[in-house]
């Protein structure tokens, strides 16, 4: 009788559970999956496994969830300026903490806190007196000057042409907090400053604010 041998299983799946046991590698598998319509499948992908519910906690990743989300929308140079600053000031403040024993070292969650702080953020439906002063604002008339033409009076839109496009407010000078001892035109603001670039040109015009 003959001795029979038997092949070795092939191993292909350990090298999958391998790639999936990485959350490093993990986190480039789904890099280039990020769109608009990420964040289900990525909360989806959370409960598959512990790797995987610790590649969806990635601060690498939800920086760029966030890139993608804002690149798009208006303001997206200001917002990412002031998220980087922001993410370095946070990454100082953790350098110079000091280490307990006792507690674990919490990790970096920043971007992702972001991304929902700038999403409840887009729901507010006023402006604050601080953004005012980051904006410049183009000036037109509804109704232009009276022209002649042929004899006859012609007054055209001033919508059709700019007044002047460098109107800026100014950074808040007083931000005030209404009391029974004010008058009524003091209760009906909360900050104020000047505004420039009026086309009257006139100096001392001011904006309030409620």
């Amino acid at each position: 009788s003959g001795i029979s041998r038997k092949e070795p299983p092939l191993q292909q799946h350990d090298s999958i559970k391998s790639i999936f046991a990485t959350s490093d590698l993990l986190i480039d598998i789904l890099r280039p999956l990020i769109d608009e319509d990420f964040l289900p499948a990525l909360f989806s992908l959370s409960l598959v496994s512990k790797n995987f519910h610790q590649a969806s906690l990635s601060d690498q990743l939800w920086r760029e969830i966030c890139y993608t989300r804002w690149k798009g929308k208006w303001g997206f140079h200001l917002r990412w300026k002031n998220a980087l600053k922001d993410h370095f000031y946070s990454l100082e403040q953790e350098k110079t903490k000091q280490p307990s024993q006792d507690e674990p070292k919490p990790a970096n969650n920043f971007w992702k806190s972001r991304y929902f702080f700038e999403e409840q953020d887009a729901t507010r439906n006023l402006i604050l007196a601080e953004e005012l002063e980051t904006l410049v604002f183009d000036f037109r008339f509804w109704i232009g000057q009276p022209t002649v033409i042929d004899g006859r009076i012609v007054v055209k839109s001033g919508l059709l042409e700019s007044a002047s496009s460098e109107v800026r407010f100014s950074k808040p000078t007083q931000v005030c907090e209404r009391s029974e001892e004010e008058d009524i035109s003091g209760a009906m603001w909360s900050a104020r400053g000047c505004l420039t670039g009026h086309p009257c040109k006139e100096p001392g015009i001011e904006w309030f604010l409620d």
